[in-house]
Order: C-alpha cells, then sequence, then structure tokens
C-alpha cells in the first residue's frame, strides 16, 4: 500500500490565474489616486493612465478580492482631455501622476472628488463653493525632496525621484514642476557625488528655495571627511547655493550666501525658515491661500484667534494684524521657536507660540482654555480629530485647511456632530500635474435648534 506524505500547515490555496486578454472598459471616473475607474461583471477595476469617459483596452495586473488593477494597452476612444505629457521622464517617474490630462480638467476632478468624499463620508454640501485658487502649473515647486544612491554595478551616482510603483531611483536631468532656479541640480548633484569616494553615504538632499537663497540640505551616513566637504562647497559656491550638511548627530551649516526667507507681500510679512522647515510648496497658491483664509473669516479686533499646526507662522503671523491676539501651536520645539523669532522680525506683539502634541490630551492646556472665537486647522495629512474632539464648541468659525480629501471628510463628520456647518469651500491648486489636493472649508456654529441643510444652490460653483 502506497503511504500518503505527511501535509505540514495550512493546505495551500490555489492562486487565480491573470487573464491574458485584454478587456475592453469604458471608464466612469478618476480615483484620488488618478486612475480611471471602471467596472466590469460587477467588480471595480483601477487602470493606469486612463482617463473619465474614456474606452480603453486593459489587461488585469492584480487580483483583488473586493477590485482588481490594470494597465493600459490601448486607447480607443480618448477623452477630450487628453494631453501630451510635458515632462520628458514622465512615464517612468513617479512624482506626477496627471500630466497627461489638462490642467484646467486636473482642477475640476480634484474638485469632484473632495465634493464627493465630503458628501458621503463627511455628510456635508457646502452652501457656496467658491473658484479654485491657481497658478502656473509649471515651476511652481520651491521644496523638493531628491533621493541619492549609487549604481552597484557602475559605482556611478544617481540623482533623481522614485520610480512608479517602485522604491528604486530614476535619474533625472531635469523637472518642470521644480522651481526653474534648480533645473540642473540633478546633473549638478551628480557630477559632484561621482567625485566622492564614498558617495553612498549620502543618502538624500533637499531643496528649498526663497525669494533670494536656494539651499540645499545633504543627508549623510557618518562622519563626512574633510575632502568631501571641500568638493561639496566649492560646488556650492559655483552654483551660488547655501549647503547644509545633516550627520547623524548635528545639522552642519556649510555655506550660507543668502538668508532662507520668502515673503508675504499683501500682508508686508517676511519668515525666516531653516533646512528641513516645512514649506508650502507653491508660493503663488500660499500668498492668494492667506489672502483668502483672512477674507473668508471676516476678522476684526475683537477676535481671539487659535491657530493650530501653525508651522513657521505662515498663517498666525498674517492674521495678527487683523485681531485682538492670536496663538498658534506646533508640535516641534523648533517651529515655535522660529515662528517667536518670525513674529519678533516683523514686530508683531499679539502672536504667541507653545509646543503641543495636538494628537494627545490637551484639555488641560490654558490655550484651549483661552476662549478662542475663530480657529484654523492646517493639519498634516493625518488631519485633525484629535485636537477637533477637545476643541471648545464657543468657536463661531473654524477655517480648516485641508491636503487629504479623506481626512477632510471624517473630520468634517465630527465637526457637523458638534455643531458646525460647512459654509464656503474651494479646492486650491497647490500641486499641479500631481495627485495631491489642497483645499479650504469653513465651518461656521448653526444656531441651536437647527439642523443641517443642503443647498440646492451654490454660489461660484467651478465650472471649466
Amino acid at each position: 500500500m502506497k503511504k500518503q506524505s505527511i501535509r505540514f500547515g495550512r493546505p495551500t490555496t490555489k492562486k487565480n490565474t491573470l487573464p491574458k486578454e485584454a478587456l475592453l472598459l469604458h471608464i466612469e471616473s478618476l480615483s484620488q489616486e488618478g486612475r480611471g475607474v471602471a467596472r466590469h461583471q460587477g467588480k471595480t477595476i483601477f487602470v493606469d493612465d486612463a482617463l473619465r469617459n474614456e474606452e480603453v483596452e486593459a489587461l488585469i495586473t492584480t487580483q483583488h478580492k473586493r477590485y482588481d488593477e490594470a494597465k493600459l494597452v490601448q486607447i480607443v476612444k480618448p477623452s477630450p482631455d487628453r494631453t501630451e505629457p510635458f515632462c520628458k521622464h514622465y512615464f517612468e517617474c513617479g512624482g506626477c501622476q496627471l500630466q497627461h490630462l489638462e490642467h484646467d480638467a486636473q482642477i475640476t476632478e480634484k474638485q469632484e472628488n473632495v465634493l464627493n468624499q465630503l458628501s458621503r463620508f463627511g455628510e456635508q454640501t457646502p452652501l457656496y463653493i467658491e473658484e479654485p485658487i491657481q497658478s502656473d502649473p509649471w515651476n511652481y515647486r520651491r521644496s523638493a525632496r531628491l533621493g541619492l544612491n549609487v549604481l552597484h554595478k557602475s559605482d556611478e551616482a544617481i540623482v533623481g525621484f522614485r520610480r512608479k510603483k517602485s522604491n528604486k531611483l530614476l535619474q533625472i536631468s531635469s523637472c518642470p514642476v521644480l522651481d526653474q532656479r534648480g533645473e540642473s541640480i540633478f546633473t549638478d548633484l551628480k557630477a559632484v557625488l561621482d567625485q566622492i569616494p564614498n558617495s553612498k553615504a549620502y543618502t538624500h538632499a533637499e531643496l528649498l528655495f526663497g525669494d533670494s537663497s536656494q539651499s540645499l540640505l545633504l543627508r549623510c551616513k557618518g562622519t563626512p571627511k574633510h575632502t568631501d566637504k571641500e568638493l561639496l562647497i566649492d560646488f556650492a559656491k559655483s552654483k551660488q547655493f547655501n549647503l547644509y550638511l545633516k550627520t547623524d548627530t548635528d545639522t552642519l551649516a556649510l555655506l550660507e550666501l543668502a538668508p532662507n526667507r520668502y515673503s508675504l507681500p499683501n500682508e508686508n510679512i517676511q519668515l525666516e525658515f531653516h533646512p528641513g522647515d516645512f514649506l508650502q510648496v507653491n508660493a503663488s497658491v500660499n500668498q492668494q491661500m492667506i489672502r483668502q483664509a483672512i477674507n473668508w473669516l471676516e476678522l476684526n479686533k475683537d477676535d481671539v484667534v487659535l491657530d493650530l499646526f501653525c508651522g513657521l507662522g505662515n498663517f498666525t503671523l498674517p492674521i495678527a494684524q487683523h485681531v485682538k491676539t492670536i496663538t498658534g501651536i506646533e508640535g516641534s520645539n523648533e517651529m515655535v521657536k522660529r515662528a517667536t523669532s518670525n513674529a519678533e522680525l516683523n514686530k508683531i506683539d499679539n502672536a504667541q507660540f507653545f509646543r503641543a502634541d495636538l494628537s494627545a490630551d490637551n484639555k488641560h492646556q490654558q490655550w484651549l482654555k483661552s476662549s478662542p472665537n475663530k480657529i484654523v486647522l492646517d493639519p498634516p495629512r493625518t488631519g485633525a480629530y484629535e485636537v477637533i474632539n477637545q476643541l471648545p464648541t464657543q468657536a463661531t468659525e473654524i477655517l480648516y485647511v485641508s491636503c487629504d480629501p479623506s481626512a477632510l471628510a471624517r473630520d468634517s463628520k465630527l465637526l457637523l456632530e458638534k455643531g458646525y456647518q460647512l459654509i464656503r469651500f474651494n479646492v486650491m491648486d497647490m500641486f499641479p500635474h500631481t495627485n495631491h489636493v489642497e483645499s479650504m472649508a469653513l465651518f461656521k456654529k448653526m444656531a441651536l435648534g437647527k439642523t443641517k441643510t443642503k443647498s440646492s444652490k451654490n454660489k461660484g460653483t467651478f465650472k471649466r
């Protein structure tokens, strides 16, 4: 009698074989990530590089329980909004996702996506949808993080961005969304790194452009050699860069040729920053955004304002000029020092700043008990759910600046439960050609007894 072999562990499940034939699909919409959304036999399919209302042939690449992913094989019927990508690296680089979509159509898609999430998950519909804030879609980016590595076979340095759907770097020669002052940084930095024997110790670089400064921060593992520093300083001098080196223990200023500073001309404000600080990447949109925030909040000299996630004082200091007092809260001691220094630089004495972890319990904090009547929220992508739960409800207006539609929708529902209705909304084209969406929402405290109502007519609705 033949013996049966002993099996250990769970029985193996047979993997589904991917279809070998391309499917003919109608693209119904775009996902938040900028992929085309189609349906086939009751299942959702996400198609890379496909656009709304296109007929395409697509091949399934990954199957999941609730949805499938597919790559575009052929466009049978193109969208009238399809355009030729401007960047020669577009189809390999993971930095941009929407260059194949006409710019105005990008903004429309982003607006529709945020409004859809607000309605479905936030249970709020804005009474007024304002025109989007826009800027030039090219050469807008004043900060960027560059990946650095060394090719194993050739020992050649590589300077660029991550490839699409990969952790591997792509060597970039130019980037049309980056500030023009950084046009040659990829090839220039590669050339100097090729001269450094152990250039693999340099893992990434951060670019920051001020009004009159251009700064480069290099991250270095271990202690850089003196000869490395000399090479890098000569390079920075020749290209007129401020140069900083971040090691395991410290940040060294190797060369400073101009002050790291940007201005807000409408408010007559100047803000100083240090390497590694967070800056809103689009200077033009940032200026318009601040002006809009001031207008929407209808500030006056009796207002007591609380600015949460205040950073350098980007909103705090312009607002301070219109109100009685304003308090800025940030999670980093360094940023609190920077914001305080910026207040002194601009001779503003009615703004104060404190450090606090805004995801923790802050109910005991005096700044939360200060009875602000207006609140500004500019949280990271994770949103502001924890701090909203603790906010005093006497504030009449809450202005929320969002960089993630899902977090905004979730937090909007919480604000509704606390008695705040979404009054004004618009998207801000902070990141043209990418799937990132910045938006601004103004919530007002509803009178007792009022319930949320949906407006049938939106004033100023953006249409292409």
